[in-house]
């Protein structure tokens, strides 16, 4: 993710964020969305940036980037839950590897596009909705 911008969507009773260019491997980072899932968001920020093989800083960041916009309505951490996302192929990146006597070759490297979704059932109030 880096240099990309994270997008950010506010729905009521639901904020997401989504970026498109993340270096990791998509099954890594759909396993680390399938362990936060129905976490709070600081219990889930806690286990995706824990030291060890659960580590995911990818993922943490674009759930770092949902925080922000829930923090942008008013909403505190605390309150959101983390609903679920997507994991899928993301836009590849292509750059130069320069070499010897001027020449150069093309490197394009395959990226996962994350998106993180939390709930938030006291936006939803804010909106006016109600469960039936």
């Amino acid at each position: 993710m880096r240099g990309a911008a994270v997008e950010i969507t506010v729905a009521s009773g639901v904020i997401s964020a989504e970026t498109p260019q993340a270096r990791i491997d998509p099954a890594v980072a759909l396993r680390a969305l399938d362990r936060v899932r129905g976490m709070t968001a600081p219990q889930a920020l806690a286990v995706l940036l824990r030291p060890g093989p659960g580590t995911c800083e990818p993922v943490a960041r674009v759930l770092q980037g949902a925080l922000a916009a829930a923090d942008g309505v008013g909403v505190p951490a605390h309150m959101c839950v983390v609903a679920g996302g997507e994991v899928g192929d993301g836009e590849p990146v292509t750059r130069v590897r320069r070499q010897a006597h001027g020449l150069a070759t093309w490197i394009t490297t395959e990226t996962t596009r994350i998106r993180v979704v939390l709930q938030v059932p006291a936006l939803r109030l804010v909106h006016g909705e109600v469960d039936r």
